[in-house]
């Protein structure tokens, strides 16, 4: 399909929808995704190539960045110890939780680990948009975006622990300090990108002075650039913008939050396309191969999300609505999880679990994907941080 004619299409049918939902009290990132579906599923249109590759990695370039702006030193201090308790114990609880449930269902312990290191990993843009949709404001908004952003990082190294002790349980040779050394460098290598970027950018916006317009395009400009670099030098590109936000809004206030404020004028179009191509991307048929494994991961992953920020904020000490509502605005599942399933296929491709591992998680992101939004609009109005 032409590539004019498809974004304007998706344009309109995501406007068309969006209206209807809201006026059934629902979020418009649903609206989006059905776009994507009818379009991709319905009248069989294919995306141009690399169209929905170009407009995955631009949004995830601006969520990440606008989520590490967020990242100031205030926060920080303010969520600190209470963010690292629920950010560990949600992540281990989803891992343990998934992992066990798949193993009560199948006795394969090889897949029940890797499956298991797969699912703490939560996607920052569905629970972003949605809170972007509501205008949410207030503790649980501001825990779980500081959540969402970091809880990559220690996802990646659940994931290093799981494939080394899936390759060994295998039975091929492999050593836990090998295993560590891309993850490491994975973590740091997109730290450090983010963080010499953003310092860099941040200096010259002292140095030279800039319209709004010019503090927009280079905001672009440096998001995407970060995302390309990541890539190339093999370390995550999640990361790497979260760290150029980060250093932005720290060592540039005012930068950071202009920046902040143009950006946001631009996300409802990419939004609309965005989850019309996850949308498009989205294979039903996938869910037949494996139903019971799908619909257990599924259930142990929600169980370990939600017990694990519940107990997460008990340990936490924090506010009522944050070990009620959190676990729940942590299901959207996509990016990292994809990737990382990809890198998991590759490295067990010898062992006839490469292509379970990817049918399982494409089945089961589409299934949050579906479901999560929902959730996460549920869970901000109950919370009483919808301001929309």
């Amino acid at each position: 399909m032409n590539i004019y004619l498809l974004v304007a299409f998706i344009l309109i049918l995501g406007f068309i929808f969006g209206r209807i939902l809201r006026k059934l009290k629902l979020t418009e990132i649903l609206a989006y995704i059905l776009s994507g579906i009818i379009i991709g599923r319905v009248l069989n249109f294919s995306p141009p190539e690399q169209f929905s590759v170009i407009i995955s990695g631009t949004t995830l370039a601006l969520i990440a960045y606008i989520v590490g702006l967020s990242f100031s030193f205030d926060f920080l201090k303010r969520m600190g110890k209470q963010m690292v308790i629920i950010l560990i114990v949600q992540v281990l609880i989803t891992v343990i939780a998934t992992g066990g449930v798949v193993y009560l269902l199948t006795r394969d312990l090889p897949l029940s680990i890797i499956l298991g290191s797969l699912a703490g990993a939560t996607d920052p843009a569905g629970t972003i948009a949605v809170f972007r949709d509501l205008r949410a404001k207030g503790g649980l908004t501001d825990m779980t975006t500081a959540l969402v952003g970091l809880d990559d990082a220690v996802v990646i190294v659940v994931y290093a622990v799981g494939i080394a002790l899936t390759k060994m349980l295998l039975g091929a040779e492999t050593g836990i300090s090998f295993a560590f050394t891309d993850p490491l460098w994975e973590i740091f290598g997109g730290l450090g990108l983010g963080g010499a970027i953003g310092a860099g950018l941040s200096y010259f916006a002292k140095k030279v002075h800039l319209t709004s317009d010019n503090i927009f395009v280079i905001s672009l400009a440096a998001a995407i650039l970060c995302w390309g670099i990541a890539e190339m030098m093999g370390v995550s590109a999640m990361l790497t913008c979260m760290a150029l936000g980060t250093a932005v809004i720290n060592l540039n206030v005012q930068i950071g939050n202009r920046s902040n404020e143009l950006l946001d004028n631009i996300m409802t179009p990419i939004f609309v396309l965005f989850f019309a191509a996850i949308g498009m991307e989205m294979d039903f048929s996938v869910f037949y191969v494996m139903w019971p494994l799908v619909i257990m991961y599924c259930v142990g992953r929600s169980i370990g999300k939600i017990a694990g920020c519940s107990l997460g904020g008990v340990l936490a000490r924090s506010e009522s609505k944050i070990k009620k509502y959190l676990g729940l605005a942590m299901l959207p599942q996509a990016g990292v999880a994809m990737g990382l399933a990809f890198l998991a296929a590759q490295a067990l491709s010898g062992y006839e679990l490469g292509g379970k591992i990817i049918t399982i998680m494409t089945a089961t992101t589409v299934v949050f994907g579906l479901l999560s939004p929902p959730l996460v609009q549920y869970a901000v109005k109950k919370a009483g941080e919808a301001r929309r």
